[in-house]
């Protein structure tokens, strides 16, 4: 299933809240929001997540899932 995945800051030094630190486009299966590691690192930084959202969208048209999960971070 197309997943999109957004990474955003609640609390940072270096960011302001709800800044986009980034997104990625992958093909996953639906178990994969539960699947996303509690702490991870990006550019140096260690990131905890905080809280999780996840949207899924079926097309009946075009026979397409796609799910869209925002992850809300704070640096440690």
């Amino acid at each position: 299933m197309k997943t999109t995945v957004k990474y955003v800051v609640l609390k940072s030094l270096d960011y302001q809240l709800g800044t986009p630190l980034f997104q990625e486009e992958i093909e996953a299966d639906g178990q994969y929001f539960d699947q996303i590691p509690s702490t991870f690192e990006y550019q140096k930084l260690k990131l905890k997540v905080k809280s999780k959202e996840l949207k899924r969208v079926y097309l009946a048209e075009e026979n397409d899932d796609s799910q869209t999960i925002i992850v809300k971070v704070v640096v440690i």
